[in-house]
């Protein structure tokens, strides 16, 4: 209390109460105005230069600016009750072709006086490559009237970016559309308009197995081969071969923590063996942090579980709070303590989490232990609708051979373009295969489109 400097302090503990003083006043200057075109009064003057290291998809129209929403005559925006009066909002699309879509602009004059603005767009720093075209380059509103104009955006999908392409997974067409007064109009007030739309580009790859059929024979292998083809994709993509140990039907409505199907495969690694579960689900998630993924295994073959592998969010396990990024860790059911050396493969806006985990962690000292020697796991699983509540409890419990590969696990092949087509050969470890009874192989190309596609089942019979 002796001081006469001043202090910065940043976070929603400072920009609630501003844009609340903020609204406060804009209600003030315009207090016959409706609760909606308060709030694009406030949006549309926004400031983005104002703020440092703008981004549009978190700092919106830019910082708030009271002169300008209290100011202001005219609000700009998108039909009332969509949800997203402030911004033109494409939303999610999976791209098999190019996307073309268009939207109306309103433009409400609340003053006395016509309002002439000149329309201009600019994309985001961040954003993909696209087009946004507004029907024209200026309007004219009469006072006390609205007008509109339409917008066309236009992203080429084969430059959009699937989930694995280099750089950010997350991909987002995103720019401001503004109306700069002209004549003197709005006060000298210009008024913004964000858009936005999250594109993911799509594989459409697929795998046809040569044989299907596996016979007992003891102490042989059965050799067969994997057409993985890529037709009609936009983008090239990938095909990796998991064990594929459960199955289960769509029994959580509208949830994304629904899981459709997991499977297996291990590695060694410097002596240690890393195991990596996928857990397909039938609908996609916008950020895997929503959910919770647990594989109980029994690394000791006796019925009970040793130990969990949680899919979960990280920030939520080390801080207490939530950071969007998904972690694999390791619970046992023996002992306290969280072993967390990965984060999972869990991408934005998809329907597949690869969660990894290494033999070593499995063997607390004194508990059961996963080793060469005893090389089966055996697992069952369930996921937890961390927003909207509910619980998927998987039918069912696979056995895994962490040390031998059994139908061709681990395997992995990169489809260099679209439409071309890449010969894989897999082998079938046939007294691994009648020991484990695994269905088949679950193949993950995680740019094809969310839910069943992502994770082909190819079940292979046993006669």
């Amino acid at each position: 209390g002796t001081g006469n400097g001043s202090a910065t302090i940043s976070g929603t503990s400072m920009a609630s109460p501003h844009v609340a003083g903020v609204a406060a006043l804009t209600r003030q200057a315009h207090p016959g105005w409706s609760v909606v075109d308060i709030k694009r009064a406030i949006v549309n003057t926004g400031d983005p230069a104002a703020l440092v290291g703008y981004r549009t998809s978190r700092g919106g129209t830019g910082q708030v600016q009271p002169a300008g929403s209290t100011g202001t005559s005219v609000v700009v925006g998108t039909t009332a009750g969509e949800g997203f009066e402030t911004a033109v909002n494409f939303g999610f699309a999976e791209l098999g072709a190019d996307f073309v879509g268009s939207k109306t602009v309103n433009v409400d004059n609340h003053g006395a006086s016509p309002a002439t603005f000149n329309i201009s767009v600019s994309q985001g720093a961040t954003s993909r490559g696209h087009t946004l075209v507004p029907t024209g380059t200026s309007i004219t509103v009469p006072a006390g009237s609205a007008g509109s104009f339409n917008v066309t955006l236009t992203v080429p999908a084969a430059t959009a970016g699937g989930s694995l392409a280099t750089g950010l997974s997350f991909r987002e067409v995103v720019g401001l559309i503004t109306l700069t007064p002209a004549a003197g109009s709005n006060n000298g007030i210009a008024l913004r308009v964000p858009y936005y739309l999250v594109p993911r580009a799509l594989s459409k790859v697929n795998t046809q197995l040569g044989s299907t059929s596996v016979r007992q024979i003891r102490g042989s292998t059965l050799n067969t081969t994997a057409t993985v083809t890529n037709p009609g994709g936009v983008i090239a993509a990938d095909a990796d071969f998991y064990s594929w140990g459960l199955e289960d039907a769509a029994d959580l409505p509208d949830s994304s923590a629904d899981v459709r199907a997991i499977g297996a495969q291990a590695f060694d690694v410097g002596g240690d063996q890393l195991l990596v579960f996928a857990v397909n689900t039938h609908r996609r998630w916008s950020s895997p942090s929503v959910n919770e993924h647990d594989i109980f295994l029994d690394v000791d073959g006796n019925g009970s579980d040793d130990y969990i592998l949680a899919g979960v969010d990280a920030g939520a396990v080390n801080t207490g709070s939530f950071n969007g990024r998904l972690g694999a860790f390791v619970f046992s059911t023996r002992s306290p303590g969280a072993s967390g050396l990965f984060l999972a493969t869990a991408k934005t806006d998809s329907s597949t989490v690869l969660l990894p985990v290494l033999a070593s962690q499995l063997c607390r000292t004194g508990e059961p232990c996963l080793r060469s020697s005893r090389p089966r796991i055996r697992y069952s699983a369930a996921s937890f609708d961390l927003v909207n509540g509910g619980v998927d409890a998987v039918g069912g419990v696979a056995t895994f051979d962490a040390y031998n590969a059994t139908v061709g696990e681990g395997s992995y092949v990169a489809v260099a373009a679209p439409n071309s087509s890449t010969v894989v050969p897999i082998t079938i470890n046939i007294p691994s295969f009648f020991i484990t009874r695994p269905k088949g192989l679950m193949v993950v190309s995680l740019d094809n489109a969310s839910g069943a596609p992502e994770a082909q089942l190819l079940p292979i019979a046993v006669r």
